[in-house]
């Protein structure tokens, strides 16, 4: 699994898919696809990431391939701390009396911890001009052009409408929530209890329960076994590892339990699922 923390802005350009990666991002990743598309895997569905798309990563765990079109992938990224992005909308809030708040609240923003939409004009000049910035020789931006850029980024996202993604990006200036989430996303793949969660997080039990249903919408439980069979969905599909060996990185340890919870969710064993997944290319 690869974790992904870089500083900064980077344009990205790849000639060849990697395959499918799951990648544990810990800060907020705003981007655009500018050639090729980008596949993000959730829960039992697919969404791509056309050119043109932006796209909002929150922190926590991601399942994305990147595919060239015409031997062509390209896209660029901002990398936002939620310090960073905090202190940045209250600098604009102060200054250009914009609104904060977010009444927008629809089923993808409660279960989805990303992003992808059109982009309104002014996001997509501004992604244009960045790309601009940028030469074949020189794929980041310096410190102080690069926090100029992500002001004027934030401000065209809460300049827009009241939708997802102004809605995940003002989500991700609540420090406390990040930092909680975070520390959910870092236990997905160890063996824990919501004792050992709550301590981790600074919370009693029951505080703990209650601001995870709030965060997550559903109980601790079912919430790490679906990830952890979306993990093991991926790794069957992106890997050569046996059932076993997915199975206990994925902390589902007893091989008879780990198959029965698989074909409760996507009706057939881990076994049979690679096979027809395999058949089908």
């Amino acid at each position: 699994m690869q974790v992904v923390q870089a500083i900064g802005a980077v344009k990205v350009a790849e000639v060849a898919s990697g395959g499918v990666k799951a990648l544990n991002i810990r800060q907020k990743v705003i981007g655009m696809v500018l050639h090729g598309y980008k596949k993000i895997y959730h829960d039992d569905n697919v969404t791509i990431a056309e050119a043109g798309d932006v796209f909002l990563f929150n922190e926590g765990l991601h399942h994305i391939e990147e595919c060239a079109d015409n031997q062509r992938f390209e896209q660029i990224l901002f990398y936002i701390s939620a310090e960073e992005l905090h202190k940045h909308i209250v600098a604009l809030v102060h200054e250009y009396n914009l609104e904060c708040f977010s009444a927008h609240n629809c089923r993808k923003c409660q279960s989805h911890n990303f992003v992808v939409s059109k982009p309104t004009k002014a996001l997509s000049e501004f992604f244009g001009s960045i790309n601009n910035t940028f030469s074949n020789d020189n794929t980041q931006i310096g410190d102080h052009l690069r926090q100029m850029r992500t002001i004027e980024l934030i401000y065209h996202i809460l300049r827009s409408e009241d939708d997802c993604l102004r809605n995940q990006l003002l989500m991700g200036a609540d420090v406390d929530r990040v930092k909680f989430v975070g520390c959910i996303y870092d236990h997905i793949l160890k063996d824990c209890t919501v004792e050992s969660l709550a301590e981790a997080t600074h919370r009693s039990p029951t505080s703990f329960k209650k601001d995870f249903r709030r965060y997550f919408h559903t109980s601790p439980h079912k919430w790490f076994i679906n990830q952890r069979l979306q993990i093991a969905h991926t790794m069957l599909l992106s890997t050569e590892q046996t059932v076993e060996q997915i199975g206990n990185y994925c902390c589902l340890h007893n091989p008879s339990h780990f198959i029965s919870r698989f074909r409760e969710r996507y009706n057939m064993t881990p076994k049979v699922f690679r096979q027809t997944a395999r058949g089908r290319k």
